[in-house]
């Protein structure tokens, strides 16, 4: 008998949906990395909505630092690293499988006057890893919805 604790990999992102289209109101890394947990999974990225079982679109994308906490000398001990991205699905016929929605994602960073660079990297390394589930978020929601839209 084998037993295990059911732990499993995520793997990848399965939408529930054969072609997909993209599309950004302003740049997006968010939108590149959506292209890029698509990239290799079932679900096609398609070049025109007319060719798409549903529409994506990334409305928004904003980042924020600010103070998180104070030192007793009045000096920086960390900050609040915050993405928030709004977005909305549509289907091919433009019903909405999701209305538009926003994500709010955000990490703690300290801070460390005698290594800035350091934590100016750090700091990037946290965006992306935001940008990164902010993706598999929106993936993963619009598989939920997908599941749950009556059949066509």
């Amino acid at each position: 008998m084998l037993s295990a604790c059911g732990f499993q990999l995520r793997g990848d992102t399965a939408t529930g949906l054969k072609s997909l289209y993209l599309s950004t109101a302003a740049s997006s890394q968010v939108a590149v990395e959506i292209r890029h947990q698509l990239s290799g999974g079932p679900t096609k990225l398609v070049t025109t909505p007319k060719d798409a079982e549903a529409h994506l679109r990334i409305l928004s994308e904003s980042t924020e630092k600010i103070i998180q906490t104070l030192t007793g000398a009045g000096r920086v001990f960390d900050y609040r690293l915050r993405l928030k991205v709004g977005y909305q699905v549509t289907d091919a016929a433009e019903k909405p499988l999701i209305e538009p929605t926003e994500i709010e994602l955000w990490r703690i960073v300290t801070y460390s006057e005698s290594a800035p660079l350091a934590k100016e990297a750090e700091e990037q390394f946290l965006y992306v890893d935001m940008r990164v589930e902010a993706a598999s978020r929106i993936l993963r929601r619009i598989a939920v919805a997908r599941a749950n839209a009556p059949p066509r």
